[in-house]
């Protein structure tokens, strides 16, 4: 190994620069390493973010990187819904201003290796590390139905591989899944030209924020993260009270608390250009020549030119490439996700995650930009401490 750092930071998204900025701060030697932003930059530039304002900032220690600070630097107005673009810009200018310097490289494999982590990247470069934080994103983790699993990617594909909708131009196209991903692509794809219906098993769902005209009224009923029905948004915008709930209780709390719905200024477009079919699951998919046969559960059939899979991103540490066999063995988990103590520390001293994987000990608040505050301080705090 030719060197030697404090702490490696795997992953250079909202939790990767975040956490990243808080090391820095705090005088940890940090060294970052992934592509900026990749997962955000390969998504359709016409997107909006779903969460509000509020809960669309990065985390640096003193909160003089957030998206208020950037729009009133370049003496631009809040745009709401949240322009993917802006977004992007917003996150170049933080990384510029809070974290520095980030080596654009993939991690081929984290291993142990003496009492240290071993880091391979890419180009063969081998280094240690006394302390790890992944923080890679959702990539890996997009789910793919069985019915779906052996079918070439020209006819079927998960939303996240698709970044502009041109192509589709008078395709007769199928998209599954009721989530913020699922409608938004399906009204894309209807704004592109492309013939399209939304098949789900379940009704259409979209936010409806009942008290959000009323400033007195918002305040006390929606926390800035704004995650969650009223009542449990509260309790899920604070991870560290969450972490102490049952284990079972806080599954529960979370799968209700992602309820796959739509946001509010979406539901116009979506419903000017995309038939809707609820209630309805496909049951099997075939090709058939250039197309696909979707057999639905009420007994008729689709022909498709392709078929968009808005099914979500199921985190499951045993399908990230990155980590070595070993190490992931000696990884103490439940539902697919490292169990965390109050640092994200893994059952691996001094392995910390951050983002989506943190969510079965931390909730529902690590699948969203909000949750990246209380993460990167807390990991933060732990490196400054030198505990494990």
């Amino acid at each position: 190994m030719t060197s030697k750092v404090s702490t490696a930071v795997i992953g250079a998204g909202p939790y990767g620069l975040s956490v990243a900025a808080h090391l820095r701060a705090a005088g940890v030697g940090t060294r970052v390493l992934g592509f900026p932003m990749e997962f955000w930059r390969a998504m359709p530039r016409q997107m909006f973010l779903k969460s509000p304002w509020s809960a669309s900032s990065l985390s640096d220690p003193r909160r003089l990187f957030s998206l208020d600070r950037y729009v009133s630097s370049r003496s631009e107005p809040r745009v709401q819904p949240v322009p993917l673009p802006m977004f992007l810009d917003y996150a170049d200018w933080f990384r510029e201003n809070a974290v520095g310097e980030v080596d654009e490289v993939r991690v081929r494999r984290l291993s142990s290796d003496n009492g240290n982590f071993r880091v391979e990247l890419d180009h063969g470069q081998v280094f240690a590390a006394d302390r790890v934080v992944v923080a890679a994103g959702i990539s890996d983790f997009g789910h793919i139905p069985a019915y779906a699993r052996d079918l070439p990617p020209m006819l079927a594909s998960h939303t996240q591989v698709h970044g502009d909708f041109g192509r589709f131009r008078g395709a007769s196209v199928a998209v599954v899944g009721t989530g913020q991903s699922g409608l938004e692509t399906a009204a894309l794809l209807a704004e592109a030209g492309a013939d399209v219906e939304l098949l789900v098993r379940g009704p259409v769902r979209w936010v409806y924020r009942k008290y959000s005209e009323q400033p007195i009224l918002k305040r006390l009923l929606y926390p800035p993260s704004d995650v969650g029905p009223i009542g449990l948004n509260w309790l899920v915008s604070f991870p560290s009270v969450f972490r102490h709930l049952p284990d079972e209780s806080r599954w529960r709390l979370t799968v209700r608390a992602i309820r796959p719905s739509g946001a509010k200024w979406l539901r116009s477009r979506f419903e000017a250009g995309v038939r809707a079919t609820p209630f309805t699951e496909i049951l099997a998919a075939c090709e058939n020549g250039e197309q696909l046969t979707l057999s639905l559960s009420d007994g008729t059939s689709r022909q498709v030119d392709h078929l968009f899979l808005g099914t979500g991103f199921n985190p499951d540490v045993a399908r990230l490439p990155l980590l070595d066999p070993q190490l992931r063995s000696r990884l103490r988990t439940a539902r697919g996700h490292p169990v965390l103590d109050r640092g994200l520390e893994s059952s691996v001293p001094k392995l910390h995650f951050a983002g989506a994987l943190a969510g079965y000990t931390f909730g529902p608040l690590c699948r969203f930009v909000a949750g990246a505050d209380a993460s990167a301080r807390r990991i933060a705090q732990r490196a400054v401490s030198g505990a494990s």
